[in-house]
């Protein structure tokens, strides 16, 4: 059976519970994704917060709270069957208990280990080259707004970090692949739908700081001594479009 679910982790995890209590799963793809026809079965699975919950203590409980937060991690990358891959772990993990985790040798494990590890680079990676500009909010006050394209949904991962670092000033962190921020006030944050073409009204300000900066980093730069190939490396270019010295 192929379920189709909506492409969130509460969907994720009543397609687990679908697997074990309908038919068991060969395959677990997002509904939008499901464009060619599949000679196979199909049934699209409803997400359900009581199943979803029910799954999710029983990952707590029979393996660890910190296999849920693994699972949910290699849910956040891009990688094509990730679906599968958790269900394999979790299902490995009913098995083994907490000792799953320690056996590094198995591949359903190793696997998670990659994905988390995915995760967890970039989310590092992008902490390092955020860039925040001022902009105008629509009460006509500042707001601090950066924008970002990762392969992985990290918005969750580091909405956190920088509440704890801007805890009285307005902030929105815009995934514009997927079409979606994080607007943090008052020391709180929620998620929610921003499109791709959003246009930030940058304050005038702003603007003069930015061209100063551009300025200073093209002067500032020694010719004999650029490395392109090195720059690749330290900053891949397809974060470059959101660095303000590379616009």
């Amino acid at each position: 059976m192929e379920y189709l679910y909506d492409g969130t982790f509460d969907g994720l995890l009543t397609c687990l519970y679908e697997h074990v209590y309908t038919e068991k799963a060969d395959d677990i793809r997002v509904l939008e994704e499901n464009v060619q026809l599949s000679l196979g079965r199909q049934m699209q699975v409803k997400t359900d917060l009581t199943k979803s919950e029910k799954v999710a203590k029983a990952i707590e409980k029979k393996i660890s709270p910190a296999a849920l937060r693994r699972a949910y991690r290699a849910y956040l990358t891009a990688e094509k069957g990730k679906e599968m891959d958790v269900l394999r772990y979790v299902f490995l993990g009913f098995k083994l208990g907490r000792d799953v985790d320690r056996l590094h040798g198995s591949e359903t494990v190793r696997r998670i280990d990659v994905l988390n590890h995915k995760v967890s680079w970039e989310a590092d990676r992008i902490l390092g080259i955020l860039r925040f500009s001022v902009i105008e909010g629509p009460d006509g006050k500042d707001v601090l707004y950066a924008a970002i394209h990762p392969n992985c949904d990290l918005i969750q991962s580091i909405m956190p970090h920088f509440l704890n670092r801007f805890r009285q000033d307005p902030f929105i962190i815009h995934d514009v692949g997927r079409e979606k921020a994080g607007f943090a006030k008052d020391d709180e944050w929620v998620m929610r739908p921003l499109p791709r073409d959003f246009s930030p009204q940058y304050t005038v300000d702003e603007q003069q700081y930015r061209e100063l900066w551009r300025n200073y980093f093209r002067t500032a730069a020694i010719d004999q001594r650029r490395n392109p190939k090195l720059q690749k490396q330290f900053i891949p270019t397809r974060y470059w479009q959101y660095l303000t010295e590379m616009g």
